[in-house]
């Protein structure tokens, strides 16, 4: 009998079930090790995603406050931060560290144990870490985040790093409980236990079917988790199935949408954060090449706008004419009537000159009671005629609005083809010089570059 026992031991049917069994367990457990690696990797890093999300919330809200030094309204947004169900506690400091507002959530007490302990200071602002619970709190992240301000604080046009960041106004302090990460651990670690014992239980009546139906079908599942890890976040198992494998096949399935879920919600913030921006930027280009008072084009934009109008006419020999304008007796309106009359003709004229323009039509302030258009694909004719026209308009104006003042206009005219210039600043200069003319000639004339009598207005 003992001898049939030590056959059947010493059998090929026994060494392959034993084998099978031993591959079968070492299988599972690489495959249980490696599940529960990346899973703990994936929940830290969505917690950690988590809360930087939440921190980052809290930091753009409370952006405006800190500019404006309202205290109240970081109390009351810390408040209503930690009635929530997640944070423990939030805390905005300036950035000397000094504390402009606190709240905890009640019966906790988390704060004062991290005071007490020389272990727990402040973590590096943006890395967030694990904090050991307390009796009445588990495992929580903590995390530091930067206040900035809204709006850059150097020019539109500067594209460099440290001129598009932020001005740093303080500091966010929040802490998250970890209770959900340790359920899903607790969860998987049951998971993982239960898939050896049912190896074990299955792998000697089963041995090659488990290795098919389930080792396999794990093996599939951890590539799906590894490539989700890896960045394909529309990766998804196929599995189907009831038991424990198919549990976990749906779980993951469940954090993977979550979790795309959360990339794309975070995506479609960026875009908006980016509309925002260029919007802004458009703004601030915009309010930087326009003259306050008047709201023309100032000089330094009109300018460029010269460049690439002349440049253009040159390249497809199109016509463009200048026309550069002056306020008779401007500085008697000031000394007579005050500056704030001196402004309110400056105004009239601007939009007096504006009213008469096409959309493709440039018109600058150009100097003190200067201005001066630019006309693209406009001859001398054509350009005689507006020029007579918003001097016509101005003194109509003039008499209804201002009739106790004496303000005309004197224009110099000019124009590429009457000039044969290939230089934008030629072209300035000439009608600067036909302006020259109409004033020495009496005022209230309108001079063309190249003509010797202006003409009376």
């Amino acid at each position: 009998m003992s001898d049939r026992v030590i056959d059947a031991a010493l059998s090929l049917k026994c060494k392959a079930t034993a084998l099978v069994v031993v591959l079968t367990l070492t299988v599972a457990a690489v495959v249980t090790g490696y599940l529960l690696s990346s899973t703990e990797e994936l929940a830290r890093h969505q917690h950690h995603d988590q809360l930087m999300e939440l921190a980052s919330v809290l930091a753009n809200v409370a952006a405006t406050p800190f500019e404006e030094n309202d205290t109240e309204a970081l109390e009351l947004l810390a408040d209503e931060a930690v009635n929530g169900r997640s944070l423990l506690y939030v805390i905005f400091s300036d950035v000397g560290g000094r504390q402009l507002a606190v709240a905890e959530r009640e019966k906790v007490q988390v704060l004062k144990k991290l005071d007490r302990d020389p272990s727990k200071r402040v973590p590096v602002p943006g890395q967030p870490v694990f904090r050991d619970g307390t009796e009445r709190v588990p495992v929580f992240l903590d995390v530091m985040y930067p206040v900035t301000a809204h709006r850059p604080s150097a020019p539109s046009w500067d594209k460099s790093p440290s001129a598009t960041r932020g001005e740093l106004l303080g500091y966010v302090r929040a802490g998250l409980l970890a209770d959900e990460w340790h359920r899903t651990m607790a969860s998987r670690m049951d998971l993982a236990i239960g898939v050896g014992v049912l190896a074990i239980v299955a792998a000697i009546p089963l041995g090659f079917l488990l290795v098919r139906r389930i080792v396999s079908p794990m093996d599939g599942l951890a590539d799906m988790m590894h490539r989700f890890s890896l960045g394909e976040l529309d990766v998804r198992s196929a599995v189907r199935r009831r038991d424990e494998l198919g549990r976990l096949s749906t779980a993951f399935n469940r954090m993977a949408d979550q979790h795309q879920q959360t990339h794309e919600r975070i995506i479609r913030l960026n875009a908006e954060l980016e509309r925002r921006v260029a919007e802004r930027t458009h703004q601030l280009r915009e309010l930087a090449s326009r003259d306050p008072l008047t709201g023309l084009y100032n000089r330094r934009h009109f300018n460029e706008m010269l460049e690439r109008r002349f440049s253009e006419a040159l390249r497809y020999k199109n016509e463009l004419s200048c026309i550069m304008i002056d306020l008779d007796e401007f500085k008697n309106v000031n000394d007579e009537h005050g500056h704030q009359m001196g402004d309110e003709v400056l105004m009239l004229a601007a939009r007096t000159i504006s009213g008469e323009l096409r959309t493709a039509d440039v018109a600058a302030r150009f100097g003190g009671d200067e201005f001066i258009i630019l006309l693209p694909q406009t001859d001398l004719e054509h350009t005689g005629v507006l020029a007579q026209r918003i001097v016509e308009r101005f003194a109509s104006e003039i008499e209804q609005r201002f009739p106790q003042l004496i303000a005309t206009m004197s224009m110099g005219l000019a124009s590429v083809a009457a000039i044969a210039s290939r230089d934008a600043e030629t072209l300035v200069r000439a009608s600067d010089r036909a302006l020259y003319d109409a004033k020495a000639a009496g005022k209230n004339r309108i001079a063309v570059a190249g003509e010797p009598k202006p003409a009376v207005v």
